[in-house]
């Protein structure tokens, strides 16, 4: 196994290598890395690095969505002030139109 220092290294480079990424580009690499750690010849240091990067793009992933909740929101405001969340749920299902009334 690695040592601290490899170990620090690796969550360094892996932390650069997404800080800059869209939400496309996160979700993208995610799906590779689920086809990598599927792998039956993946070694444990490998698996580890994958599982990793993983964590970080998810994270990433979810400031993307965060952010946008937020523009969305301020998008939806009512006249009155109050948001319309009623417009656009926070569901998968009020997306695709099967929210129920």
């Amino acid at each position: 196994m690695g040592t601290e220092k490899t170990k620090s290294r690796r969550k360094t480079q892996v932390q650069t290598e997404t800080r800059k990424m869209t939400f496309e580009e996160a979700l993208e690499d995610l799906e590779k890395i689920i086809i990598e750690l599927e792998r039956d010849d993946l070694t444990l240091d490998n698996a580890l690095y994958f599982f990793e990067k993983g964590i970080h793009l998810v994270r990433r992933c979810d400031t993307h969505l965060k952010n946008a909740q937020g523009r969305i929101r301020e998008l939806f405001k009512g006249e009155n002030g109050e948001f319309v969340e009623k417009i656009l749920g926070m569901t998968l299902e009020s997306f695709s139109g099967e929210d129920e009334e």
